[in-house]
């Protein structure tokens, strides 16, 4: 029997993610067992896994997992809740850089607050599917953006899937309602890997008020509203910061041999 590994649960905005500390190297996942850990019923339940490890010139690298087993390239609330962890063990500074798959960022920590730069691939680009007035970006991941006036009223889980897999979108996509309010956007989104709507996304964050400050002239920065909580953009310079809290909600032991896989 394999010996119980510690982990460790954290939130932000909504968004919650399993992280371990492979520093040395030995842990090794499969993609059952990331499923079977990300399961709500038989496993810990969460949107992702994150993998702390050493990185050569950054000060960590981070890798992430959907809840599918399928690699990110990149998670804004995920990177998020990684640098808290990171500071958490004594391996992150007030600021600093780490990398992730799409390159390195720079971070800094603000109490329970952690603002993590989001590399923003090209620019907006207009779209009509599934409406007219869409927009599409890349923030780390791809993001469909989609306009409502009413983003209660949609049904998303349906819409993700169809846009997901559209021949629009090879590769996939994560899918954004997002409603204008006085002074904040109202979001929801759908996030392939997930392939459910979640209570918060980073990257989602970043493409919609990228979005909302060309499309309705907000100002920097820029206040976004999730089912799960508050995120702030904010445009400095030709970098894009994502702003937020990340909180470590409980620390357990998990026996990888244990694991539901099917």
């Amino acid at each position: 029997m394999s010996k119980p590994i510690d982990c460790y649960k954290y939130v932000g905005a909504g968004n919650d993610f399993v992280i371990f500390e492979n520093w040395n190297g030995d842990l090794k996942l499969t993609v059952q067992q990331i499923v079977s850990i990300c399961d709500r019923h038989f496993g810990i339940g969460a949107d992702g896994i994150l993998i702390l490890q050493p990185h050569n010139s950054a000060d960590f690298q981070m890798n992430y997992f959907n809840a599918d087993g399928s690699r990110g390239e990149m998670c804004g609330n995920g990177a998020r809740c990684l640098v808290s962890f990171a500071e958490f063990l004594g391996r992150a500074k007030s600021s600093g850089t780490f990398s992730a798959d799409d390159g390195i960022h720079y971070y800094s920590i603000h109490g329970d607050l952690v603002d993590v730069e989001i590399i923003v691939n090209g620019e907006l680009q207009g779209w009509d599917i599934p409406r007219i007035g869409c927009g599409f970006i890349d923030t780390g991941v791809p993001h469909l953006i989609i306009p409502s006036q009413d983003a209660a009223s949609e049904n998303l889980d349906p819409l993700g899937r169809k846009m997901n897999s559209h021949e629009a979108h090879p590769l996939g996509t994560n899918v954004n309602i997002v409603e204008k309010l006085s002074h904040s956007v109202k979001v929801r989104t759908w996030e392939r890997g997930v392939n459910v709507e979640t209570l918060a996304c980073g990257t989602g964050a970043v493409a919609t008020a990228i979005f909302a400050h060309k499309k309705w002239n907000f100002e920097w920065p820029i206040r976004l509203s999730f089912p799960g909580g508050d995120l702030e953009v904010d445009q400095r310079g030709n970098q894009y910061w994502l702003k937020g809290p990340a909180q470590l909600v409980f620390k357990g032991h998990l026996s990888l041999s244990k694991l539901h896989c099917n």
